[in-house]
């Protein structure tokens, strides 16, 4: 058996509310033919706020935060730690990967494995996945997986659709063969993933590496914006990633269901992509999912991409909502496009 054992989570300690998005929408030349108030942005993403890390952090420094949170939070031992895994979108450098700066940062042994995972949405899921192969195959016993993205520093802020949705976060989730005192304890079931590269360029970073870098006329052009944009700007049609979800959900659930022969009553609490609140609640009502059973955790925390998963998680864990037996579905989809789902099963302590 391969359990989650503990799951601790780092949010930066600014915000961005949803009057400095609209504030710092028209500043940076934004411009609408109708009224954009708080209201109008919560009622379209269902979100009210997201955070926003300092200009000096990268991904990597708000993920060391989140694992040194794990080990202080759960009385983890990282010597034992003997596998790292890190789930991202950015890298510090294109070589050498973060990981191996990260084992440093942490102090953990010079003998553990350290692969970066370039993952979007989907990302938690595909960690998972890695760390439940590898512990079954013998090539570890304790792995740490960290996910940690700051989409925010590639938004414009006239892109205000994506900026009303996207947070910074980061997440640490130690995932091992033997069950932690005290801790989270689920088994990782079977996985269902997918792919579809047609989605390409529905949401995609430009001029963010080797395809189209960014030159001096593309740099230029942003230098008054305060993270000047130099790592890509994000380009999104939401109406398409809409269709996807809502086209795309439905049957992933179907495959989890199938693939772990159980019945949709069965499943004590469904965890999607933490995307857009008003997409969640549109997929809860259709599908339709008791609202105690269904997790949203968005509205004041925004979409943190590969962490939203694990920070949902363990919110419910806090809330003590979950209990041996129960069986938990969580679902990852987004960017790619990719997917991928598994069912977590709750164990006694």
């Amino acid at each position: 058996m391969v359990y989650i054992n503990a799951i601790s989570y780092y949010l930066p300690e600014n915000s961005l509310d949803n009057e400095t998005i609209i504030k710092e929408f028209f500043q940076y030349g934004g411009t609408s033919e109708t009224e954009i108030t708080p209201n109008s942005i919560s009622d379209k993403c269902g979100i009210k706020n997201r955070f926003i890390a300092d200009l000096e952090d990268t991904n990597k420094d708000l993920g060391n935060r989140a694992a040194v949170k794990l080990f202080e939070e759960w009385n983890v031992d990282k010597s034992t730690i003997d596998y790292l895994i890190f789930v991202r979108d950015a890298s510090d450098y294109k070589g050498p990967n973060t990981s191996c700066i990260m084992q440093h940062n942490l102090g953990l042994e010079q003998s553990v494995a350290a692969i970066d995972v370039q993952h979007g949405c989907t990302g938690w899921i595909y960690g998972l996945s890695v760390a439940k192969a590898v512990i079954i195959a013998g090539m570890a016993k304790k792995v740490l997986m960290v996910t940690a993205d700051v989409p925010t520093r590639i938004i414009h802020p006239e892109d205000i659709d994506i900026r009303a949705i996207f947070s910074d976060g980061a997440a640490a989730t130690l995932i091992s063969d033997e069950l932690l005192e005290n801790g989270i304890n689920t088994t990782i079931e079977d996985f269902t993933f997918g792919t579809d590269g047609e989605g390409e360029k529905v949401l995609y970073t430009e001029r963010s590496s080797v395809k189209h870098p960014a030159d001096i006329a593309y740099l230029k052009q942003y230098e008054h914006l305060p993270s000047r944009l130099e790592g890509g700007r994000v380009r999104m049609d939401s109406a398409k990633i809409f269709l996807f979800a809502f086209r795309l959900v439905p049957k992933l659930i179907k495959q989890v269901l199938e693939k772990h022969e159980l019945k949709m009553e069965e499943v004590d609490f469904f965890i999607f992509h933490q995307a857009n609140g008003a997409m969640l609640e549109f997929l809860r009502k259709r599908l339709k999912i008791p609202e105690e059973k269904f997790i949203n955790t968005v509205e004041n925390i925004g979409n943190t991409i590969g962490s939203t998963l694990p920070i949902a998680m363990r919110q419910i864990v806090d809330e003590d909502k979950i209990k041996p037996g129960n069986k938990i579905m969580v679902l990852g989809f987004g960017i790619g496009f990719s997917w991928g789902g598994t069912i977590l099963t709750k164990q006694p302590n």
